[in-house]
């Protein structure tokens, strides 16, 4: 009888980076789905609250929790030593070049729903009504940057070449 030892997937001491990018990145996308719903809402003819909800779920869920992966993936690049191979992984680089991207989609759709939901409380009407630019390049900009997260976490949980 053949007795196969368990394999070690990575040492302990690594957990607690991996956890700090994990929840991070779980943060964000669970805030990018809120904002999402409420934009939409907004775009199609909600109240000028969905405005409001959907640009404070980007200004207090995603953008910090934006920070909290990005120091994560940063402890666990230093960990893994990836920065010492010769030639970086993809799945690294597909990580790295997508976050920068969802980083600046992601302040553009703060900006712009921040704008406008000011301006909306501000005058009593704004460009919370339905069709409004403000509000479709919000959520445009939002669906975006969550379907560019799950190229992500496909290529963190598959890791590609």
């Amino acid at each position: 009888m053949t007795v196969i030892a368990p394999a070690i997937i990575r040492p302990d001491d690594w957990n607690v980076a991996l956890f700090i990018h994990i929840l991070g990145a779980m943060v964000v996308v669970g805030s990018l789905v809120l904002a999402t719903a409420y934009l939409v809402g907004a775009w199609r003819g909600g109240s000028p609250g969905s405005l409001r909800l959907g640009f404070r779920s980007l200004l207090y869920g995603a953008i910090p929790g934006y920070i909290v992966m990005r120091i994560g993936a940063e402890w666990i690049y230093s960990k893994e030593g990836i920065a010492d191979l010769p030639e970086e992984p993809d799945w690294s680089g597909i990580g790295y070049a997508v976050a920068d991207i969802g980083l600046l989609l992601l302040l553009i759709a703060t900006i712009t729903s921040g704008v406008v939901a000011r301006r909306t409380a501000a005058t009593g009407r704004g460009d919370d009504r339905p069709g409004g630019i403000g509000v479709r390049v919000s959520a445009a900009l939002v669906g975006i940057v969550l379907v560019v997260y799950v190229i992500a976490l496909w290529a963190m949980t598959t890791k590609p070449a």
